[in-house]
């Protein structure tokens, strides 16, 4: 079963995917931009919505951890109370709150 290809080799639906996508950023952006009104734009307003997106403390809890800074400590710490590690790896911000 072969798939169809277009002329650069790339299959047929890989290149109608990214039309559609692209199609459908632009209208989201359109619709965003006509959304908003000058007084959604103001300072207060932006600032209010800022504090609305802040994690809650329960969003936070993460933070109550006992984290160890490094492989090493927490097998230190791990030898020291007899407890196992618990490996963590994590590519991105996790200071933000939100995973």
């Amino acid at each position: 079963m072969s798939c169809r290809k277009n002329a650069l080799g790339a299959p047929a639906g890989r290149r109608l995917n990214k039309i559609i996508m692209r199609v459908v950023l632009v209208l989201a952006s359109m619709l965003a931009v006509l959304h908003l009104s000058a007084a959604d734009l103001s300072f207060e307003a932006v600032e209010r919505r800022v504090a609305e997106l802040q994690p809650r403390a329960d969003e936070k809890r993460f933070d109550e951890i006992g984290w160890a800074k490094d492989i090493r400590e927490a097998l230190r710490l791990a030898r020291q109370h007899n407890r196992p590690v618990f490996l963590f790896t994590h590519d991105g911000r996790m200071n933000i709150g939100r995973c």
